[in-house]
């Protein structure tokens, strides 16, 4: 448990509902099916990390692990426990997770509307290096792509 009251772990099979529970109400998150969900949490080439308090979920991320540069697929903090450095906390346990690994960077799209995934993003270290025009659908919108260059944590 950290100093803020929530701990951060990796995915169960258990986590399954809730996590697709906390993605649906999440209005900026990425809308997948359940079967990617299910997916994500059984892939060994995924990593599913959520935060938790008092066994509630409020908040996760997915990132796609199969190759050296790693990509943020998709994250959501529970609309009632924004404010309180969980998508930070996600973030940074990212970030250790893939300088312990075999990571060289790590990528996300956001859209460019969403400026509080952005700042996130920019708050620990992704820096902004192009633009997808018309990535996104429903509605149409540009992708932002952003880049975190990992330092390795194992000694060479």
């Amino acid at each position: 448990m950290s100093d803020d009251g929530f701990s951060i772990r990796l995915a169960r099979g258990e986590d399954f509902s809730p996590l697709l529970d906390l993605e649906r109400a999440s209005p900026e998150a990425a809308h997948w099916r359940e079967r990617d969900y299910r997916n994500a949490l059984s892939q060994p080439e995924r990593l599913v990390l959520v935060a938790e308090a008092d066994e509630k979920l409020l908040g996760f991320l997915v990132v796609s692990t199969g190759t050296q540069e790693w990509e943020l697929e998709n994250i959501a903090v529970a609309l009632t426990a924004r404010r309180r450095g969980i998508g930070r906390a996600l973030m940074r346990e990212l970030i250790a997770r893939a300088a312990q690994g075999a990571a060289t960077e790590i990528r996300q799209e956001i859209r460019a509307s969403n400026t509080i995934a952005q700042q996130l993003g920019q708050s620990v270290g992704f820096v902004e290096e192009g633009r997808r025009r018309n990535y996104y659908r429903n509605p149409a919108e540009d992708a932002l792509l952003f880049r975190y260059l990992v330092r390795s944590a194992k000694k060479v």
